[in-house]
């Protein structure tokens, strides 16, 4: 059996708890029965004996239910919302499970999927691409584009292939042509994995109804910042006035200090420094190299006085 729900505007709330008993009401008039979707992770969104939070969808072009198939479709300028989080695409399909009994009954979202012009918006955060899909049940957000790129007030992460945001781990991996920016400072490398953190997040246990109110209105990234960048392959840092070249690195945005690994390369000017590791201070701009099994640290360094006379091909 498949139901269609068409309208010019549709608006479709889902509750998410207990409501067997209500009814949803389309533009023309027709009721349709409730169903209990749950796009949070692990349940409502305070957590056990919280108040449940709702998930409001809004299509151009209607609301498809398949009970069959257990979907929810939503064509034309979708938008679904969840307390302060939007997504937004061309079309988004809901699919659902049924819960048992002992579970309290009901319908379960586990997959969100958004296709064309995708866009998720939170107060902190916004997420474009192509293509998305939400696993409930893994917490974990899967973006494609090109490329797909993930924004926050002060950083921005892209890549071609892939982002994958880990919820519960406040994790982004980019793999393709990755790129992370922050200010002048950029990471490229083929695999990009990032790690936020809260910065207002408490070092004691928060009051139960303070943490409720947190959970609620989480944004895409937990309201958070970026703390640390790991970079795997072909991978270059540049800044305005270095770029450095490695096979490896890992970036402390807190501190500023990348830590290079494997054919380092460090060029600034027209001087270039080379070995097998180097800690970098991006913030001072001074930089360590050893040596190691590739061979002794070496560099070639060229007065600016050289170079502004043109002995070098160059002038400032």
């Amino acid at each position: 059996m498949q139901v269609r729900m068409r309208a010019a505007v549709t608006a479709l709330a889902l509750g998410l708890g207990l409501m067997a008993g209500g009814v949803v009401v389309v533009a023309d008039g027709a009721p349709a029965a409730a169903q209990t979707l749950n796009l949070a992770t692990g349940g409502s969104g305070g957590g056990q004996g919280a108040a449940p939070v709702p998930i409001e969808v809004l299509a151009d072009d209607g609301i498809e239910w398949l009970q069959d198939e257990r979907r929810f479709i939503a064509r034309g300028n979708a938008v679904a919302t969840r307390g302060t989080t939007q997504v937004l695409a061309d079309r988004l399909i809901a699919d659902y499970r049924e819960l048992p009994e002992e579970q309290g009954g009901g319908t379960q979202v586990f997959r969100l999927t958004a296709e064309g012009n995708v866009t998720i918006r939170s107060p902190q955060e916004t997420a474009t691409g192509t293509r998305s899909i939400y696993d409930v049940d893994a917490a974990i957000l899967y973006l494609w584009g090109g490329p797909a790129k993930l924004v926050t007030p002060t950083d921005m992460v892209s890549a071609t292939k892939e982002i994958r945001y880990y919820e519960r781990d406040r994790k982004a991996v980019a793999e393709g042509d990755a790129v992370a920016v922050r200010g002048d400072r950029r990471i490229n490398a083929d695999v990009l994995t990032a790690f936020f953190v809260d910065p207002e997040a408490a070092p004691r246990k928060q009051p139960a109804k303070a943490a409720a109110n947190a959970n609620a209105n989480d944004s895409l990234a937990g309201g958070s910042e970026l703390e640390r960048i790991y970079a795997d392959g072909n991978v270059v840092i540049t800044t305005s006035k270095e770029r450095i070249e490695a096979r490896q690195g890992n970036y402390n945005a807190k501190t500023g200090i990348a830590e290079m690994e494997g054919s380092v390369k460090i060029t600034q000017g027209k001087s270039v420094l080379q070995g097998d590791r180097a800690t970098s201070n991006l913030n001072t701009h001074v930089s360590t190299l050893h040596s190691g099994a590739g061979g002794m640290a070496r560099g070639l360094l060229v007065p600016k006085t050289q170079e502004g006379r043109g002995g070098a091909g160059g002038s400032n």
